[in-house]
């Protein structure tokens, strides 16, 4: 954590900043792990390398103006089938920017990815 001493005087002020740095961190862990999880996603759906589907997700995020943080947290859920009409409305605003075999809109089956 930062450090910070609480004062003496029974201010709660950094008692708040330390709780906002910890929601923080928590954001910042879930974003990566779904980061990851993205990219591994990506790289199987479109039988790529792992840098190959961070550079997707890097020119997805890019083109359509969403964050690759978003970007990933709703290809994760779409993939999960717990994508929500928020989620879906998101991925319309991205889908037309990956390659051109899309990008399942349920959860994964196996089937449409077979030969």
């Amino acid at each position: 954590m930062s450090g910070t001493s609480l004062p003496s005087d029974g201010s709660t002020e950094p008692v708040a900043a330390l709780r906002d740095e910890v929601a923080q961190l928590h954001e910042a862990v879930r974003s990566q792990r779904d980061i990851g999880m993205a990219v591994g996603l990506v790289s199987a759906r479109y039988g790529c390398s792992t840098e190959q589907a961070w550079r997707t997700m890097q020119r997805v995020s890019q083109d359509s103006n969403t964050k690759v943080r978003t970007v990933a947290r709703v290809l994760v859920a779409t993939h999960d089938g717990t994508a929500g009409a928020d989620d879906a409305a998101v991925l319309e605003t991205f889908v037309d920017h990956l390659p051109a075999s899309g990008w399942p809109t349920g959860p994964w089956t196996g089937e449409d990815l077979a030969p």
